[in-house]
């Protein structure tokens, strides 16, 4: 898999590229979940992560280690969420600016762009670009 995370600031876009093994599985009810492991994050440590994407596009990114997160991505809602860091807990407003799911049973792709706030002051501006490959298959 392979995952591009971008975030806007001003005048300022800063990307990080990851590239990892993940699980891609769905469940019964057509739900799709993405989990892999991220490492690096300056004082984050080792973390789970996982998506689960509804058929409705709904997408719930949860962290799991030493600090806990659960964001809710819709587009057209917006989500009040739970938000740990090093320097405490927060609950944040997730907005999604769109949600773009070309996801199917072999891979594919996810992209979405989504605000997130506390007390309405802008903290972030992130797009996330998920591309999910079959392992040796290659693109023709």
């Amino acid at each position: 898999m392979q995952l591009r995370s971008i975030q806007y600031d001003e005048d300022e876009k800063l990307e990080t590229l990851l590239d990892t093994e993940i699980t891609y599985t769905i469940e019964e009810d057509n739900e799709r979940v993405i989990r892999y492991i991220e490492t690096g994050m300056e004082g984050m440590g080792k973390c789970e992560m996982q998506l689960r994407i509804s058929p409705e596009n709904r997408i719930m990114i949860m962290r799991s280690g030493a600090y806990q997160t659960n964001l809710v991505v819709q587009e057209g809602k917006k989500h009040f969420c739970h938000y740990e860091t090093p320097f405490g807990t927060f609950a944040v407003g997730v907005w999604a600016k769109f949600v773009e799911n070309a996801l199917t049973d072999d891979g594919g792709k996810l992209r979405m762009r989504y605000t997130v706030d506390a007390n309405s002051t802008l903290l972030s501006d992130n797009e996330i670009i998920l591309e999910i490959k079959q392992y040796g298959v290659e693109e023709t």
